[in-house]
Order: C-alpha cells, then structure tokens, then sequence
C-alpha cells in the first residue's frame, strides 16, 4: 500500500474538465436608481445664497449634496422627498482651499453643489 497514489494524465484531465464545468456562482443584481448611494441620503441641506434666492425665483433650487452624489440620485431624491418633477439637474464640484497657518498649511474640504430645475408650476418650500 502507497502514501501517494500516481494518476495518469487522462485522470487528471478528466478531474480538471468536471471542476471548471461546476455552475457558476449567481450574484444578486444591484439595485437601479439608488446608483449605489444606499440608504443615505445624497441630500445635506439647502444652499442659501443671493443667486440662489434669484435662480429660487426661476424655479431653479440648489442644494448642498455628498461628493459621491450624482444627477440621477439628485434627481431621485428630491423628487421623493419634496413631491415635485425635476426637469434637470446641474451639479457644480468646489475644490477645498489651501489655508496656511505659521509654517503649517492644511487644505479646507471641498463642497459639491447640485441646482436643480423643476417643472413649471412647481414650487419646494424651504424654510
């Protein structure tokens, strides 16, 4: 009797055929218009500026929203949230600024901005 048993080339060939025939593993499809964001909301808060009090009065409303946000999760978003129809979505990124304090210089973080325009006759109330 023999610690190791010898196979031939054919047995081995025949065990590597059945392995990569094995079915492949099913993943679970993500889900669409989430675009991945999950249940945290791409929303942080509005923005109130004086152009956006003049584009608030052309229907057009800005928000401050996550980095990772895009315009098919604005879109998704403020429509369930305020119960209006967006028409588009125009997303501004602002690159964080260099600060220097002495010898030390640290950079402030960026802010990512999206505008959104409503259809007409449609109205968010901010407070």
């Amino acid at each position: 009797m023999s610690l190791f048993s010898k196979k031939t080339k054919i047995e081995e060939k025949k065990t590597v055929q059945s392995v990569s025939k094995a079915e492949p593993v099913k993943v679970a499809p993500m889900k669409t218009g989430t675009t991945g964001m999950g249940v945290k909301s791409v929303l942080k808060q509005p923005w109130f500026s004086e152009r956006a009090t003049i584009l608030a009065a052309r229907g057009q409303y800005v928000f401050l929203v996550e980095p990772t946000a895009t315009k098919p999760a604005v879109r998704e978003e403020i429509e369930r949230r305020y119960g209006v129809k967006v028409t588009g979505v125009n997303t501004v990124t602002i690159k964080g600024k260099m600060k220097h304090f002495g010898r030390k210089s640290s950079l402030q973080t960026g802010i990512k901005k999206a505008i959104v325009t409503l259809k007409a006759g449609d109205k968010i109330e901010i407070q």
